[in-house]
């Protein structure tokens, strides 16, 4: 068998046999969430843009009305959050601990604190590969029936297959759903399912269509066969002798799509083209079916289309409004997910909002209410000048815009 098939697995199927990309994945129907973002271009695009637009967070104490606080009481976490440890600043950190999350669904946060503190004293903060964390529910009890306090155990891998422990205190484990639980004890219950689980299908037959195109490239065979059409006296066709076949092949090599090939065929033989299919990776459906799959990761994954620029006819104001979707829809309520959590975790009683308002996307619509609001109050002043409204109605408009209360 020719060595571009060694990355594939033969399976039998009646009398045929079908193949498989034989990546790290045990089955078909198992991915290796680390392998789909490293060899898949459509997955890591959509992660590396979720993670770059999350890190545009700024993140605001607020209050119980909502409001950012005069006086901040969780000064020292914002401050450890734009510089988190030694080798990262913020926006690397933001970046690095969401691209876990989209890979892996699980998020481990490890805070260094002094020995004897509590986790408003953490000096810094790291984000854990999950793939070399273990989270293990270690309570013979079923979960649903605990209170508080329950058995947890996480640990890391060092090297080969030691672990050390990690401090429970010290871990904040973040995910976005559990669906596969074993048991009510299952020792994997903290554990989330990544959204690649159910993409499965779909990434290792993206990977089929890489591959497909990589072998149809490199080793494309015949593009098709020269086949005599002569005949004999009696009408039956007879085959081309050697050496007319050798005087074909060495004609044939003049042309081609290269500088000093031709590009028509002149010969005197009897003879018809003959074109083969199967090496036109258009043909074979192979970029299509990369594309069905990289649009049912971006379903997924809350990504709109138009943020990427493969997608045909999208305009500046599609990729703008795209872009606003994206935030107000996918981004903006998973970053108050991590920031409610972060801050209950290091500062109970004190709650962090992530901000984007800062954005150009949004900076457009506050200069729009901005004009609207000044188109109105320049109505309203007038009306009231001229008696046409009270100054009770005048204040009932304007609070329609939040600027005061009534």
């Amino acid at each position: 068998m020719p060595n571009f098939f060694s990355n594939i697995l033969p399976k039998k199927s009646g009398n045929s046999y079908w193949y498989v990309f034989n990546s790290s994945a045990e089955s078909f129907n198992k991915v290796s969430e680390l392998d789909s973002y490293l060899d898949l271009p459509e997955v890591s695009a959509i992660i590396n843009l979720k993670a770059r637009a999350f890190s545009n967070m700024r993140l605001i104490e607020v209050g119980p009305d909502g409001k950012p606080k005069e006086t901040s009481e969780g000064k020292a976490l914002l401050e450890l959050l734009t510089n988190p440890n030694w080798f990262q600043a913020g926006k690397e950190f933001l970046i690095q601990t969401k691209t876990y999350r989209e890979i892996y669904v699980n998020e481990y946060l490890f805070s260094q604190v002094p020995f004897g503190f509590k986790k408003d004293r953490t000096k810094s903060i790291f984000t854990l590969p999950p793939n070399i964390v273990k989270a293990e529910f270690t309570d013979s009890t079923p979960f649903y029936l605990i209170d508080k306090n329950p058995k947890i155990e996480y640990s890391i891998k060092i090297d080969d297959q030691k672990y050390a422990k990690l401090s429970t205190d010290q871990v904040i484990h973040m995910n976005d759903n559990r669906v596969s639980m074993k048991s009510a004890t299952d020792e994997d219950i903290l554990k989330g399912e990544s959204k690649l689980k159910a993409l499965s299908v779909t990434l290792n037959n993206m990977k089929h269509a890489y591959e497909s195109r990589g072998i149809v490239l490199k080793y494309r065979g015949a593009n098709g066969a020269w086949v005599n059409k002569s005949k004999d006296a009696i009408g039956q066709s007879f085959p081309l002798n050697s050496e007319d076949k050798e005087r074909l092949q060495d004609a044939n090599r003049k042309y081609g799509t290269l500088g000093k090939q031709n590009q028509t065929i002149v010969t005197d033989q009897d003879i018809a083209w003959v074109q083969a299919g199967t090496n036109n990776p258009m043909n074979l459906g192979l970029f299509e079916e990369n594309k069905e799959g990289f649009n049912k990761c971006l379903d997924s994954f809350g990504v709109p289309s138009e943020m990427f620029a493969r997608v045909l006819g999208a305009t500046y104001e599609n990729q703008r409004q795209a872009e606003k979707g994206l935030y107000v829809r996918t981004i903006i309520p998973e970053a108050n997910d991590w920031a409610s959590a972060v801050s209950s975790e290091y500062l109970p009683g004190t709650k962090l909002i992530a901000d984007y308002s800062h954005l150009p996307v949004f900076q457009e619509d506050l200069k729009s209410r901005a004009d609207s609001l000044n188109s109105m109050v320049t109505a309203l002043s007038k009306m009231l000048q001229d008696g046409a409204i009270t100054i009770a109605e005048y204040q009932s408009e304007i609070s329609k815009y939040g600027i005061i209360k009534v």
